[in-house]
């Protein structure tokens, strides 16, 4: 196992097992869905989600995005690499506006636009008789689960994906440590991830120039 290999499972093993799908459970488990009550936390738990999605997206993504199409092609790019079949075609009808109404609604709006968040429909999205559309949490996090579990057999497979997602840490966790510093009197901003080094992770070599992928033995 290369050392790209090795950063990357202990980042899986502490980032994503440790942190995003622990505290994923614990917002599921701890907080079973109440019928006609409130505190269901159907708000947190999608747009934790999609905050999972987007920072994941932003390393796997075949072909990064800039600008105004970042989020949106961060988010769709994970969803359409990794979640499960049956996920993306109920999503298909709605995938160009997806990210619009539910993420940037909830980030920025508190509400999804014209749309709802449920955690008791039988389907991920459907439309109700209102003509909302509804994203069901429980059912959202199971394919969030599934894409998980999919990572992580790819980056068994397919070095490039890893040398990927290495590389795309390791050059977002230098831009913001250079870009985005608070000090009494004024903060820098950068646009993308603001990335502190996990604490198993330190061993990645910040100032590193990252080496070339290994080529697949049947590479042409």
């Amino acid at each position: 196992m290369n050392e790209n290999s090795k950063w990357l499972n202990n980042f899986i093993r502490e980032v994503v097992d440790g942190w995003m799908l622990n505290d994923l459970k614990r917002l599921i488990n701890d907080i079973p869905h109440r019928s006609s009550e409130a505190g269901n936390c159907n708000f947190p738990i999608a747009l934790y989600i999609f905050a999972c999605i987007e920072f994941l997206g932003q390393l796997t993504l075949s072909t990064p995005m800039s600008g105004s199409s970042y989020t949106q092609a961060s988010i769709m790019g994970f969803i359409d690499d990794f979640f499960p079949d049956n996920f993306k075609e109920k999503l298909r009808p709605y995938r160009d506006n997806f990210v619009n109404i539910f993420r940037n609604g909830l980030a920025h709006n508190y509400f999804a636009k014209y749309a709802g968040v449920s955690r008791t429909e039988s389907e991920p999205l459907q439309v109700n008789a209102d003509g909302m559309l509804i994203l069901d949490a429980d059912l959202f996090t199971e394919a969030f689960r599934s894409g998980i579990n999919k990572l992580k057999k790819s980056i068994q497979t397919d070095p490039h994906l890893v040398h990927r997602i290495v590389e795309r840490y390791n050059t977002q966790y230098k831009e913001s440590s250079l870009r985005f510093r608070a000090t009494p009197t004024t903060t820098s901003f950068v646009s993308g991830a603001s990335l502190a080094h996990p604490s198993m992770l330190k061993n990645l070599k910040s100032t590193t120039t990252m080496p070339p992928p290994p080529k697949p033995d049947n590479d042409v």
